[in-house]
């Protein structure tokens, strides 16, 4: 019973948003954060890491492979990032969609397949925090930052199977002492 209750708890914790200022509506996130994202997305396609890097604070870097953000996601600290193209430790990023199978990987290897494996630079939507629940895998990341501006690069599907071969890059930002920082990068597609 306690270990249930204790499981409950967490859960509740995960997905609770924090008590904290509201948010802030899409046109003024969009304002905020648009030629931060521009940066960031460059920096993703050039796999520049220390530039990447260069836009995380203090609390480092969540990185989910799917929509859900939970405590088993890992956290890069911001020199971590910096060094993710050399960096030749294999990481468990979790589990792939349907076979269940770890996702274990480099860095760099990592990013390539789960993070940046289309250019969303060229997104056919982009939402500023507007959430969408798209796929199966249950979408947390605004309420998992209540207080932070939630950036979704939509790219829609193609041909027979556009249902199914969509793709969506979020990117989470927070509110620092100076600037904005990026505190997560979530991907969302079709799960089984």
């Amino acid at each position: 019973m306690k270990r249930f209750l204790a499981i409950l708890l967490l859960c509740f914790a995960i997905v609770a948003p924090p008590v904290s200022a509201a948010p802030l509506k899409p046109d003024e996130a969009r304002h905020a954060v648009q030629g931060l994202v521009a940066e960031v997305l460059d920096a993703l396609a050039n796999r520049d890491f220390s530039k990447l890097a260069s836009f995380i604070g203090g609390e480092g870097l969540i990185v989910s492979p799917y929509a859900m953000i939970d405590n088993g996601d890992v956290r890069l600290s911001r020199a971590e990032v910096e060094h993710c193209a050399t960096d030749p430790r294999v990481r468990h990023w979790g589990e792939k969609d349907g076979s269940g199978d770890p996702i274990e990987a480099d860095c760099r290897r990592y990013f390539e397949e789960f993070v940046w494996n289309t250019d969303y630079r060229k997104a056919d939507e982009v939402f500023y925090n507007e959430p969408r629940q798209r796929g199966n895998d249950i979408n947390n990341n605004h309420a998992f930052a209540s207080d932070s501006i939630v950036v979704e690069l939509h790219v829609r599907g193609k041909g027979d199977a556009a249902e199914m071969n969509w793709k969506s890059l979020r990117l989470i930002f927070r509110g620092g002492n100076e600037a904005l920082s990026l505190i997560a990068i979530t991907r969302d597609v079709w799960t089984i």
